[in-house]
């Protein structure tokens, strides 16, 4: 299990309960919203984890390239059911309570509960930039081009979650000192921020999920290496390239190669390249094949 869903997962467990809480004593139907963007929090955190323990199975007589796009699987299930069933019901409850506003009771619990929220989420979010090697500054650059499931998911919930507490104090200020419709509003603009979570997501892992290859930088810096290492190397035919999983990449390399070499020769060579490709990209876990031609 990584340090980042971990930490998510005691955060929005722990805030989901106290959200929870309040949301019964005040009767705030953004306080509700964002209990409801908690749990959901939470089960997204649950089926990260299942896809996980499934790509973590490894190669089987079923499953010849390992279970890896499991960690994709289990992450789009995330967006599209329970962001979006979140989503969707912040929103409708936010409507019932525009069409009947009522006033908050005990809106200092509300207060509380939201530097409580705010000091959680965000050591979430720091042990989800530690593990991504990012930062506030590059975070959304992360999030398009990761290819950790795991890792995008957290970002983006703890991103969203961190608005969606600005939101609710935004919403309690103005429904105590304005008028209550504001409490609901502000359900509302949760809810339709889970949608937008909801589908940064839905995109990101729809990539994943259908083969996204290697970015253009990378596949030049493996053409480099084949033709300043390779001793065998005529031609390089062709570079196939596709993420099999969190941070694991399927590498397909066609090269012709010189006709006058010995097949031991082109064998060390392959070997030699295979581990060089490899150690030029430490952050990536790859199934590396090379197929000769002789030319």
């Amino acid at each position: 299990m990584s340090k980042s869903v971990k930490a998510a997962l005691f955060a929005n467990g722990s805030i989901a309960i106290a959200k929870g809480i309040s949301a019964m004593f005040t009767g705030s139907a953004s306080m509700f919203a964002e209990a409801i963007h908690s749990l959901a929090d939470c089960g997204n955190q649950v089926l990260v984890l299942i896809g996980e323990h499934q790509a973590r199975q490894g190669k089987t007589e079923g499953y010849a390239f390992g279970q890896g796009k499991a960690n994709f699987f289990w992450s789009f299930v995330v967006a599209v059911v329970l962001f979006l069933m979140g989503g969707l019901f912040s929103i409708y409850h936010g409507f019932q309570k525009i069409l009947n506003p009522e006033p908050i009771s005990h809106p200092w619990l509300i207060v509380g509960i939201i530097i409580f929220s705010m000091l959680l989420e965000g050591a979430a979010l720091k042990v989800a930039l530690k593990e991504s090697k990012s930062n506030l500054r590059g975070m959304f650059k992360t999030i398009k081009d990761s290819s950790s499931s795991h890792i995008l998911v957290v970002l983006v919930e703890d991103t969203g979650a961190i608005l969606g507490l600005v939101i609710l104090g935004i919403g309690l200020a103005l429904s105590q000192y304005v008028h209550p419709i504001f409490d609901g509003i502000a359900a509302v603009f949760i809810g339709i921020l889970l949608l937008i979570l909801s589908s940064i997501l839905f995109i990101e892992l729809k990539k994943l999920i259908v083969g996204e290859s290697l970015d253009r930088k990378s596949i030049r810096r493996i053409k480099k290496l084949l033709k300043d290492e390779s001793h065998t190397l005529v031609h390089t035919n062709s570079i196939r390239s596709m993420f099999i999983g969190s941070n694991e990449v399927l590498l397909v390399i066609s090269m012709d190669v010189e006709d006058e070499v010995e097949g031991y020769e082109i064998k060390q060579d392959i070997q030699s390249l295979k581990i060089l490709i490899q150690e030029a990209f430490p952050e990536l876990k790859m199934q590396i094949y090379i197929e000769v031609f002789e030319f």
